[in-house]
């Protein structure tokens, strides 16, 4: 701040209308700043006053930062989450980042920047303006911080890029958006299913890959399957070989047989036709099949059971009395082995419930007699029970008969409301009754009307 003026004049600096003090260097009226931050941007003015009166100029500054990476990234991911709360998001960075989607997803993509003057955004796909882009469904937002790609498909993936200028200076940040599809690969061929004849063939092998990987093919079940077919192989004349047929039945079924089976010489053409040829073309080969041998050598065996012993039990019901007999394992010839050799063999029983004659027993009734009443609550009749042997019918003590309930011997009868008030007798007694002079008592009077009456 220099001025030409006598006296001399005293300068005096001020940032913002704000005066200086003596932390900042003051030179011969001249300001010098060090470590220029953007706290030292502003309006600086310089007053110089003398006795005859005073002049200030001012002059603006401004601090130029380039644009960069900021060092805290709170802020562009709370302004991802708050601008799609369930879309997939990346960041990008000089280094470059990358993002894995199915297709038809939509993302985001941010931008973190900072600078001043505040840093113009240009995005990019593929290393052109993205305002070019064609078939790509985007929105830029947040002043040119996010970018939304909608609807991505395998056309739509790639590199982004988002560009950020000031006067100070450029930066340039990446991300790669991946896009993971299935699709059916036809693999190597198998091997071939023969060595020779007319039969061999390769079966491609198909496989269901994601991003060159081989999944489950379940994933690939919406996309179209290649045609795969089998292709003929080896497709030659055979070396003459044994041929042979299966075993035949073995002629005994234990005891030792024998069975048989055919062997011959054969050479197979490529044609699929097979002829005989003499056996020493085989024998070149490989040694001669075996077309007999023994079979079921095991013993002869069968299990054997005495008679059956007296049956026996408690006479409480013809299922309780058990029998037993002897069960063994013997030979054919009727030598005795032990169980074990007769295991493979369903083994009979040895113990079975059965009926003896002490307990062929069961309960016998008689008729119902008559009805004590015809009417009223007072009717009663009555049975025989009595336990009998089913061979003889004779009566035997009822504890023999206990295995099964006792029949009722006694039961009510014709209890129904007495119609008529007419004076008569209700039950067949009543001349006992009036013997007894028990007309007086009320149960008698009421049921022996008549005869009571009478008396």
């Amino acid at each position: 701040c220099c001025c030409c003026c006598f006296p001399e004049a005293e300068v005096t600096w001020f940032r913002n209308k704000s005066k200086l003090g003596s932390p900042h260097h003051l030179h011969e009226g001249s300001l010098l700043l060090t470590n220029v931050s953007s706290s030292d941007q502003g309006l600086y003015s310089c007053r110089a006053a003398n006795l005859h009166g005073e002049l200030t100029e001012s002059t603006q500054l401004l601090i130029l930062d380039p644009p960069q990476v900021p060092t805290q990234l709170e802020d562009i991911r709370a302004l991802l989450a708050a601008t799609g709360p369930n879309l997939p998001s990346v960041l990008t960075s000089p280094l470059g980042t990358q993002l894995v989607l199915d297709p038809g997803n939509s993302a985001l993509l941010g931008c973190p920047i900072k600078g001043y003057p505040v840093p113009n955004i240009t995005w990019f796909h593929g290393g052109q303006p993205i305002v070019t882009a064609t078939g790509l469904t985007h929105h830029i937002l947040a002043a040119g911080q996010i970018l939304q790609v909608a609807n991505l498909s395998g056309g739509s993936q790639g590199e982004f890029s988002c560009l950020a200028q000031n006067e100070a200076g450029v930066l340039m940040q990446k991300a790669s958006l991946v896009i993971q599809d299935y699709w059916w690969s036809v693999d190597r061929l198998a091997t071939c299913s023969a060595s020779c004849g007319n039969r061999g063939v390769q079966q491609p092998r198909l496989r269901c890959l994601l991003n060159s990987t081989e999944v489950n093919p379940a994933h690939c079940a919406g996309k179209v399957r290649p045609a795969v077919q089998p292709i003929a192989c080896n497709r030659r004349d055979c070396p003459s070989r044994w041929m042979v047929t299966s075993w035949s039945a073995c002629t005994r079924s234990c005891g030792g047989g024998v069975q048989t089976r055919r062997v011959t010489c054969q050479k197979l053409k490529a044609s699929g036709i097979s002829t005989p040829v003499s056996n020493d073309m085989c024998t070149q080969v490989a040694k001669r099949p075996v077309d007999t041998q023994a079979c079921n050598q095991q013993l002869c065996v069968e299990w054997a059971f005495s008679s059956w012993g007296q049956c026996n039990g408690p006479c409480i019901g013809p299922h309780l009395a058990v029998q037993h007999r002897q069960v063994f394992c013997q030979t054919r010839d009727g030598i005795t082995l032990p169980s074990e050799q007769c295991s493979a063999l369903p083994r009979p029983v040895s113990t079975q419930n059965c009926w003896s004659e002490a307990c062929s027993v069961h309960w016998r009734v008689s008729l119902w007699t008559l009805c004590t009443a015809t009417c009223g609550n007072y009717g009663f009749q009555s049975r025989r029970v009595e336990c009998v042997h089913a061979r003889t019918n004779k009566a035997v003590p009822e504890h023999l008969c206990s295995w099964g309930p006792r029949p009722a011997n006694w039961q009510r009868c014709n209890i129904t409301p007495c119609e008529n008030m007419e004076c008569r007798d209700t039950t067949r007694y009543c001349e006992k009754v009036k013997q007894l002079k028990l007309c007086q008592l009320s149960q008698f009077k009421s049921r022996c009307c008549g005869t009571c009456g009478k008396a």
